[in-house]
């Protein structure tokens, strides 16, 4: 369980970040509406990495998925995590995107170039994954056009952890790809 919150506090601290960068206008305004072709390209992380692939992933059962979001970085939050109270097994999926963001935030390239900037040492950079990716500390990071995904699945430095980031990297590219 410690090493899921780590990985949702370092994504949560880079987002609540950026969130104070946007142009909030306060409370009182009423939020806009999102466009029909905003609504039609909205994706789920769920889609990106679906129980079954999950379950394929870690290699036991998973609960069914957890959800949760933050409007105002555009981000939704999947987290599977394993059938069995006693593994330490878990794989979560973030995904940023414009369709779920308010109309003046912070663009999904912009927080993903700052979270690569801060992971500078450390990181690796990742070549078939997108247009740009590294695993780094917290996880596996993928941009493709305004899609920022991240993907976590525990500590960066065992290498069964970066070959599983990878195999789900690639699941959730080739997921997101049929969807939009």
């Amino acid at each position: 369980m410690k090493h899921r919150l780590c990985i949702i506090v370092l994504f949560f601290g880079f987002s609540f970040a950026f969130s104070g960068c946007s142009a909030d206008k306060g409370e009182t305004e009423p939020e806009k509406t999102l466009s029909q072709t905003q609504r039609q390209t909205l994706i789920e992380p769920c889609e990106l990495i679906t129980k079954s692939d999950a379950e394929s992933l870690l290699g036991e059962p998973v609960k069914a998925a957890e959800k949760s979001e933050q409007k105002v970085v555009g981000m939704k939050l999947c987290m599977y995590n394993p059938a069995d109270e006693t593994s330490e097994s878990f794989l979560q999926v973030m995904l940023t995107q414009k369709a779920f963001m308010k109309p003046d935030g912070i663009p999904p390239s912009a927080i993903f170039h700052s979270i690569r900037e801060a992971q500078s040492e450390g990181r690796t950079d990742l070549e078939g994954f997108g247009d740009e990716a590294f695993i780094a500390t917290g996880g596996l990071y993928i941009l493709i056009d305004e899609y920022y995904i991240s993907i976590g699945a525990g500590n960066t430095d065992r290498p069964q952890i970066r070959e599983r980031l990878k195999a789900a990297g690639k699941t959730a590219v080739d997921n997101l790809a049929t969807l939009r």
